[in-house]
């Protein structure tokens, strides 16, 4: 099967709940070339290592998806819905996240997965606007990263990296009553 079919099935099965379609297990595939990924209804897509390098997903659902160490360097997030996704060690530098999704995922029992973006880098990463409540970013590498109006509230940051980042004024003030 191609990379577009096994997506295409990937949709079909999350936009029916599993009815239709059948997951996508994209580990390890180069997908620089995929086309169609904006816009697409791709939720808990399993693509570990993945390289999405300079990708369009911009708007695309990929909630509770396990993108974990894949190469997502300057790729196009924008308006992406990445809750509860797993991008741990994943490489983010200079990619667009601007007004994403990466609070936590909403799951049964009520209970809350958040996103990990743990040991991921995200140099020059532009994450205005997002959504990071509650996410894993232990360990993460955010200098020069953007995160102007981004709501980082109760977000894990425990060594993270925040170098020359443009961080919202109430993140500021937080760190400085912590300190």
């Amino acid at each position: 099967l191609t990379v577009e079919r096994l997506l295409d099935e990937h949709c079909q099965w999350a936009e029916s709940d599993g009815r239709q379609g059948k997951p996508a297990d994209l580990s390890g595939m180069d997908l620089r070339h995929a086309t169609k990924l904006a816009h697409r209804t791709l939720t808990a897509l399993i693509a570990p290592g993945a390289q999405l390098y300079g990708v369009n997903m911009e708007g695309s659902s990929l909630q509770g998806s396990n993108l974990q160490g894949c190469d997502l360097r300057s790729a196009r997030l924008g308006g992406a819905d990445l809750r509860g996704v797993n991008l741990s060690g994943a490489k983010l530098n200079n990619a667009d996240l601007r007004d994403t999704k990466l609070g936590p995922l909403m799951i049964s029992g009520g209970r809350l997965l958040p996103a990990r973006l743990d040991n991921a880098q995200a140099r020059y990463a532009d994450l205005r606007g997002s959504d990071l409540r509650r996410a894993r970013l232990a360990g993460s590498d955010l200098s020069y990263a953007n995160l102007v109006d981004a709501d980082l509230r109760d977000s894990e940051t425990e060594g993270t990296d925040f170098f020359g980042a443009k961080l919202p004024g109430r993140f500021i003030e937080a760190i400085a009553a912590s300190a």
